[in-house]
Formats: C-alpha cells, structure tokens, sequence
C-alpha cells in the first residue's frame, strides 16, 4: 500500500500551504475551518482524518439535495473535497481490495456530484487506482484457469437444428444497391457479416470486461 499511497500523495500539492481552499462568503465559517482541519491532517497524518471528511461529505450532501439542482450554488463543489479528503484517509489506512473499490466509488461520486477540483485530482486518482486493480488482477490471474473454464462453457452450449429453408442467410459486406434491393426493400432478413471489422474496438484496443476495467473501473459497474 506504501507504493500506492507515495503515487496519490504525488498527486497532491507538495505542501499544505499549497493546497487551495477558496470558498466564498456562501460556505460557513464552520464548514471552511473543518476542511482546513482535513487539509492540515492530510499533511500530518494525525487526528480524526476520516471522520472530519465524512462531515463534509454529509453536510455538502444535504446542500447538494435541498431544492432543484439548477439552484445549487457551484460552491458547493466542496462536496469533492470531502470526497478527496476521504479517498486519501483510506489509501492511507487500508490496502484491501474492497478499500481500492470504494475509494473509487467516492471518487465516481465525487466527479458526479461534486466539480473537477484541483486540474481533476480526482480522475487523476482514479487513474491511479486503475492501474493498481489491472496490477493485481495480473499477478493473481490463473493462465489455466481461463481456458478450463473457457472449454466448460463450449462443452457446455447445445446448438439448435435450423432447417436450411427457414436459416436466415449470411452475406458478407454488401454493396449498399443489393443489400437495398435484396433485402431492405423486400425486407428479408440477413445477417451482415465483417461490416464493423475495421473498428478501433476490434483492431486497436479489442473490448474485454479486462479492458474496460483497466479504462473505466467501477465507472462501469456502478
């Protein structure tokens, strides 16, 4: 977890006074000095760290859902503070997978409710945590254990008998004329084949639920 929390702490300004928080005469007094006081922790490590950005969470939350959004004063982006402040109190404390999981959630919920803060720490951090799931996820993947299951479930699928007459017929990559005439006009259907062969998802980068995690996360999950 060291490796993990020097990476975020890199992310942040290098000193306290370096780390903004500018708020008008809008935020309370009271909120302001409980977000210095997570600023100050975040630099020392010491005192109620957490529980200081949980404050802030769930008052910036009530101030975030009273009235029509449209009437929510953009000061009120300090939601992403509390999410930042929590965030590094749980990379700080915890290395455990469900920890990772929800320090990204926060974070989601943080770029969602809350505003891109400081040149979008939060995505930065995400970014982050990205890399570190795809590390773990490559230390511990089985080679064997994918294809086994890979031929358990080719075993497993029954294919159905398709009398030829009714079997819908494949064709590959039309010209546009004859698949209008042969079989948008009559409206029969087909089965269009290497039409999307040239697309960035199949020769690029090709889509798994591996490489949607490593580019997206809990993004996509929540």
């Amino acid at each position: 977890m060291a490796e993990l929390w020097s990476a975020i702490s890199a992310a942040l300004p290098v000193t306290e006074a370096e780390f903004p928080l500018d708020f008008s005469e809008k935020v309370e007094p009271c909120v302001v000095d409980v977000l210095k006081r997570c600023r100050q922790q975040l630099y020392t490590g010491s005192g109620r760290w957490r529980q200081n950005a949980q404050i802030i969470l769930d008052f910036s939350w009530e101030k975030l859902n009273t009235g029509t959004w449209r009437d929510v004063d953009k000061e009120w982006c300090l939601y992403s503070y509390g999410c930042l402040f929590k965030v590094a109190a749980l990379c700080r404390d915890d290395a455990s997978p469900a920890t990772v999981q929800e320090v990204i959630l926060t974070c989601d919920l943080g770029l969602l409710m809350g505003a891109a803060i400081m040149d979008n720490i939060l995505q930065t951090i995400v970014r982050i945590l990205q890399n570190e799931i795809g590390k773990r996820h490559s230390n511990e993947k089985d080679p064997s254990e994918g294809v086994s299951a890979k031929k358990m479930k080719v075993d497993s699928v029954s294919v159905p008998v398709v009398k030829q007459a009714l079997a819908v017929p494949r064709i590959l990559c039309p010209s546009l004329e004859s698949f209008m005439k042969d079989y948008l006009d009559p409206q029969k259907p087909v089965i269009l084949g290497g039409i999307i062969d040239h697309w960035p998802a199949f020769k690029n980068h090709p889509w798994s639920i591996e490489y949607l995690q490593t580019v997206a996360g809990c993004q996509t999950t929540c």
